[in-house]
Order: C-alpha cells, then structure tokens, then sequence
C-alpha cells in the first residue's frame, strides 16, 4: 500500500519566506541582522552616512573596506560632499581616497569641481612608494578640464554630467514616480568618462529584515556603456541604504 500526503495540511504548516529580489540578493545574509535607522532625514540638508563596502566570496558577500560621506549645503543650487574611501585590497594593503565635492543640487547632483588624493598603504600603514596620486578638475559645462602632478588634460563633453559617488547623494532626492529618468555622462572614478549612462525609477519593493519586520524601498537603475548595471535601493524617508553593482555591493551602516 502507498503512503499519500495531504497536500494540503503541507503547504499549511510551511512557512513561506519572500525571496530577496535580484540583485539586492547579494546582500541576503547582511539583511537578515539589517536593522534601518529610525532617524529622520532630510536628503536637502547637512548629513553623514558611512557605508560597508562588499565583495562577493564564496557565494556570499565578504566586507571589503567602508565609504564615508559628509554633507553639507552651500545655497539652495550648490552643495558640497567630504568623501573617504578606504578599500582593502591583497594582504593587508589599503587602497586610501580621500575627495572633495562641489556639486548643484539638480536631479543628478552634478559636480561642479572636485580634488581627490589617492594612495595605497602596506600592512604597517606605510605609503607604498609611487602610489600617491593627485588630482583636480574643473566642469566648465562643455567641458572639463583635469590637472594632475601639474599636466592639464580637456575632455570635452556635452549634456549632462554626473559622477558615480555623487549619485549617492542624487538618487536621494530623485522622485520616485515613474518616467523619472535621466541620460548623462558618467565620471566614473573621479576622471574616467564614460558616456550613454542612463538612470531611471524602477519599481517598489519590500523586503524582509531583522526581527521580522519589513522594508520598503525604491529601486532606481543605472545602465550605460563602461559599466555594470547599477541598482540604488532607498527608503520611504529618502535615504539611500544600498547599492548593488556587479560583484560589489554597499549597505548603509
């Protein structure tokens, strides 16, 4: 004689769990113990965020060093960012970034101009000889011209412009209804050029946290030539709490 299973009484006693969407998926061991700050928060204003930085290993997502932004308003059209970047690399060096940031406050937080160090450091904290790198630039519109070590560089351009980093800020206030989009081209890396970027509001999503409680948030994309896709997840109160690229991801702290 067979055995036969109610089918039923089964599927009642199953607990039914909401996948993590594609690609947040990356972070799903990090937002099982992910508890969102209360706080309340003006994406306009003087802000701080710092963020864990992740790279994907062995199937999960492994802390890879942190970014931390400081934020504060210069006028209604301007605003100014203080950017640290601190990124682990092959045993025990750093790779250091340390920027700053003028930027209007349009829809893509375009950089108006913008000095950034960069330097890589041994397991000690020494500077690794010949590793040290500075630089400036300067949006003029149609175009943009960079200085480093002295040697100046114009890379023309044309529409809208906005940086990787400073998008961080923009998705903040970027309006979650749909149609909302915008083409540009994108600094990537503080001077690579990179053109045909696209970002746009995606949809809404609500997934599952710490102490079983639920999180909406907006999703916007970004998609261009030269770079992975981009996913930007936001909460209702305008805050940015993840980005996913490729194998890198961030999560707000």
């Amino acid at each position: 004689m067979i055995n036969q299973t109610n089918t039923t009484d089964k599927k009642t006693n199953q607990k039914i769990t909401k996948s993590v969407p594609y690609p947040l998926n990356l972070l799903e061991h990090y937002l099982k113990n992910y508890i969102p700050s209360e706080k309340s928060f003006d994406p306009n204003g003087k802000w701080e965020a710092k963020y864990k930085m992740f790279t994907m290993a062995s199937g999960r997502a492994g802390h890879a060093g942190t970014l931390i932004f400081k934020r504060k308003s210069l006028s209604k059209k301007e605003a100014f960012i203080e950017l640290t970047i601190d990124k682990a690399g092959v045993a025990g060096y750093w790779q250091k970034i340390r920027a700053k940031l003028k930027f209007k406050t349009d829809l893509l937080s375009s950089p108006v101009k913008w000095q950034y160090e960069v330097k890589v450091t041994t397991p000690k904290g020494e500077v690794l000889k010949n590793t040290e790198i500075k630089k400036h630039a300067v949006n003029y519109g149609n175009k943009i011209d960079f200085v480093c070590h002295g040697k100046r560089k114009e890379v023309e351009i044309s529409g809208d412009v906005a940086m990787n980093r400073l998008l961080f800020d923009a998705v903040q206030r970027m309006p979650a209804v749909k149609n909302t989009k915008a083409e540009f081209t994108l600094i990537d890396h503080f001077d690579q050029i990179k053109p045909n970027n696209t970002i746009y509001f995606h949809n809404n999503i609500e997934v599952n946290v710490a102490n079983n409680k639920k999180l909406e948030l907006c999703v916007y994309n970004q998609l261009g030539d030269g770079i992975l896709p981009i996913a930007y997840y936001v909460n209702k109160s305008g805050r940015l709490l993840f980005v996913v690229s490729g194998v890198e991801a961030y999560a707000l702290i």
